[in-house]
Formats: structure tokens, sequence, C-alpha cells
């Protein structure tokens, strides 16, 4: 007979989201049940409801959960040791990477619905990661002159997630993901935002 485990405090609300992310991971994620959840982990089926009123604001926790831990997984590969220009390049591949070893978590943190419209400022706070690296990192005086910081910031994160996108979705073949990732490819995709946002050498001053 398996033994109880006993949660104390946040012990059983961790591990239930912990459930949730497992299960969005093996795409079981419709077929999932807190009463299930607490037989498996040896606890009444009434224990997970001090934490959750329901399924829905469980799942709702879990996506604030991974957006929070995505954010500095991406902040966290950032190093202030990096040439400036080398930063945004770290940022993109970062956010591949993370596609690609996480593509599941990755769809469902930029395509579930929170109904209930829990603000957790997600993409702001991708944006001001973005706009950060670039406004430290690149001289904005070089920039095209109907190219703003903003469309700048934008143009880079679409570019990125779009490809990241493709690659958690695997529309990429494997050998392209690795190119995106740690070569040429990736190289070829900062070389078009480059060219996008910046002055022609000529035109410099």
């Amino acid at each position: 007979m398996k033994k109880k485990e006993k949660y104390h405090h946040g012990g059983l609300k961790n591990k239930l989201i912990e459930d949730v992310l497992l299960a969005i991971k093996n795409n079981t994620l419709e077929k999932y049940s807190i009463r299930e959840s607490a037989r498996l982990m040896g606890v009444s089926a009434a224990a997970p409801y001090n934490h959750y009123k329901d399924k829905k604001e469980l799942v709702d926790s879990a996506l604030l959960f991974s957006r929070k831990n995505f954010l500095k997984f991406l902040s966290d590969k950032l190093n202030d040791k990096d040439l400036h220009t080398q930063k945004l390049i770290s940022l993109g591949k970062n956010y591949l990477s993370f596609a690609d070893k996480n593509p599941k978590l990755f769809i469902f943190m930029f395509t579930f619905t929170n109904e209930d419209n829990v603000s957790d400022n997600y993409y702001i706070d991708i944006y001001n990661l973005f706009y950060e690296v670039i406004s430290t990192s690149f001289d904005t005086d070089n920039f095209r002159s109907r190219i703003s910081l903003n469309t700048a910031v934008y143009a880079a994160w679409s570019m990125v997630h779009g490809i990241a996108s493709l690659i958690a979705n695997r529309s990429i073949e494997k050998s392209e993901i690795k190119g995106y990732i740690e070569g040429k490819l990736f190289d070829e995709l900062s070389a078009i935002w480059a060219v996008g946002v910046s002055k022609p050498p000529k035109y410099r001053l």
C-alpha cells in the first residue's frame, strides 16, 4: 500500500500546480482531475479545495506560475558580462531554446485564455525585457527615421516569438531548429532585423 505523504503549508498547493504542468506536457489537461490527483497524493479529496475552488482556478494559477518562471529564465540567462549587442542575441536564443525544450508549456503560456483576466503583466514584462536590452545595447540615433524604439522592440520580439511558435508546434525540421538556436539561421534572422531598423551606413553621420 502506498504510504501517504504529508503536505504542509504551500506543499500541497505547489504539488497540485506541478501535476497540472505535467498534464500539460503530457497533453492530458482535459482529462486532469483534482480528485484523482488528491487520491494519488494520498490526501483527502477535499484537501485541494483549501487552496483552489475548482480546476479552473488551479489551471489559472499554473498559468501564472509558468509565465513567471519563463520570465525568470530569460532574465537569469542575460549575462552582464556579455557584449552589449550580444545581449539581444542571447535573449533571442534562450527564448527559442525554451520553446524547443518545453513545447507544450510554451504553447500553453501563450494560448491559454485566463477567463477571469487575472493580470500578471506578462506581455508587458516580456516587452520590457526586449526594450531594456535594445535600448541599452544599440545606438537608437542610427535607427531609420521612421523606425521608433518601440517599433524596433516589437519587430525583434515578434520575429523571435514567431520562430519560437513554429519550433514549439514542430512546424520546423529538427535540423533547422538547431540552426535557429545555435547557428547560421539565427544570424540571418538577426541580420534581417538589423537591416530593417538601422540606417544604411552611407546615411549615418
